[in-house]
């Protein structure tokens, strides 16, 4: 068994062993045909592979999240997915030869208070937070998951006084660049970057249904937002992301009326079932 580079000759077999692992943990990271585009995987060489005679028996992948401030982390969210019945010191394997490449990869970063590695483990994948926390990982609230049935009443709230919704659906530079540099002042740990945010923005699932619900003041700023758009495997799901209130506005209102952000989206969408975060 050897640890390799990606190689386009196993695309297919990459997304056949992340779909068979999708089916035993629903509520783990997903990665699609689309993902192989993404610009934070560094024209793929962020991919490892686990290959014996040929075959592809596992692989790595990691996004790295430079964050622009002295004061935070740069953030590498790491993934290993192995084929059912594969010999499990294969994660160690793949874990081993990725750290090099993420130490080389991320060398050239802004200078902050340092490089974290982060994995996201579903409740169901006890093999994988065995091994990390064996690794010596910690637990670390990143974020809540929670869901909501539309078929249930949705509450409205009022938003305060000088601010308007608006629906917005950035396309070209100066509007990806507007919501960016918002979104970078709120999210200092882990903002977004431009390249992501492009690449983001061309999905067919955004292209589809995508939305940004943003409070408006009367100057034209944000002053809240809320990113929604559907699963790309399965339109009976949606998703919100990057929910923020800036500085100013924080504590009248704004959070509180969210759902009224949301609530134009949340019922034309109500006819797919349910809401995810």
């Amino acid at each position: 068994m050897i640890i390799q580079g990606y190689s386009k000759d196993f695309k297919q077999r990459i997304l056949d062993i992340q779909l068979d692992y999708e089916r035993d943990h629903p509520d783990a990271e997903k990665f699609t045909a689309d993902d192989f585009r993404n610009p934070l995987l560094n024209g793929r060489k962020n991919i490892l592979l686990a290959v014996d005679n040929g075959r592809v028996l596992g692989f790595s992948r990691f996004f790295s999240r430079q964050n622009f401030s002295r004061e935070f982390f740069h953030h590498i969210w790491l993934e290993i997915i192995l084929e059912h019945f594969a010999d499990p010191d294969l994660m160690s394997a793949l874990y081993k030869a990725s750290i090099p490449l993420i130490i080389e990869s991320t060398r050239g970063f802004f200078p902050s208070a340092g490089r974290r590695i982060c994995v996201k483990v579903a409740d169901t994948e006890k093999t994988k937070s065995d091994f990390f926390s064996s690794a010596g990982f910690t637990h670390w609230i990143d974020f809540i998951y929670m869901e909501k049935d539309l078929s249930e009443e949705i509450s409205s709230y009022s938003l305060p006084e000088g601010l308007n919704i608006a629906e917005l659906k950035p396309r070209r530079e100066p509007e990806i660049l507007q919501y960016l540099r918002v979104e970078q002042i709120c999210f200092p740990d882990s903002p977004l970057e431009y390249k992501y945010l492009n690449y983001f923005f061309s999905r067919d699932e955004w292209r589809r249904e995508g939305v940004i619900i943003a409070a408006i003041d009367a100057g034209g700023n944000i002053a809240g937002s809320v990113m929604v758009y559907p699963d790309a495997q399965n339109s009976a799901k949606c998703y919100t992301e990057e929910i923020f209130v800036v500085q100013e506005w924080r504590g009248k209102g704004v959070a509180r009326a969210s759902w009224r952000l949301l609530l134009h989206t949340l019922r034309n969408w109500a006819r797919h079932g349910q809401f995810y975060r």
